[in-house]
């Protein structure tokens, strides 16, 4: 019979590893693309997971501890900078997006002149209402703290376990 522990943990484990395929599933089906973006994908997943794992284990070593708390610091890194570049909108699919519709509306701002008989205008004097079908900011939270919440509770599991370590260190 598992533990409580080991049921979550196991859990987190598998949520952690579907959210993984989704993400790097969609990253792979593009061609073009930014590979370090991916390595970071790669890291942003994969140490919360070595940090989870170490979470159910004894760390009686010295040199067990500080591995595990520069694992747990690069994850917080990573962890911090891919959910900056989530919400702000700052990963590479977000610039190649931005792009793709700042071409779009140029051409269409372009067509509809020439179908008036008029000159065409550049895409920001067009005239017209940008309405974006893009969530709001709070959403944008929400659904980054959704999808990544294996990986923030591994790292806040981490964060749990580290503390003392931490606290004798000091």
């Amino acid at each position: 019979m598992l533990t409580n522990i080991e049921w979550w943990g196991g859990l987190i484990f598998v949520l952690g590893a579907i959210t993984y395929r989704l993400v790097m599933g969609a990253l792979d089906k593009k061609e073009e693309g930014i590979h370090w973006y991916r390595g970071l994908m790669h890291a942003f997943f994969l140490l919360p997971a070595v940090v989870l794992a170490g979470y159910f284990y004894p760390l009686p070593r010295t040199e067990w501890q500080y591995g595990y708390l520069g694992v747990l610091a690069a994850s917080l890194v990573v962890v911090m900078v891919m959910l900056v570049q989530e919400i702000t909108g700052d990963g590479p699919e977000e610039a190649q997006r931005k792009a793709d519709k700042a071409k779009g509306e140029g051409e269409e701002a372009k067509e509809k002149e020439k179908e008036k008989g008029k000159k065409p205008q550049p895409a920001d004097a067009a005239g017209e209402d940008d309405e974006d079908d893009e969530p709001g900011w709070l959403m944008t939270v929400v659904g980054a703290l959704a999808l990544y919440s294996p990986v923030l509770v591994a790292c806040g599991l981490g964060c749990h376990k580290a503390w003392p370590i931490v606290q004798r260190l000091l």
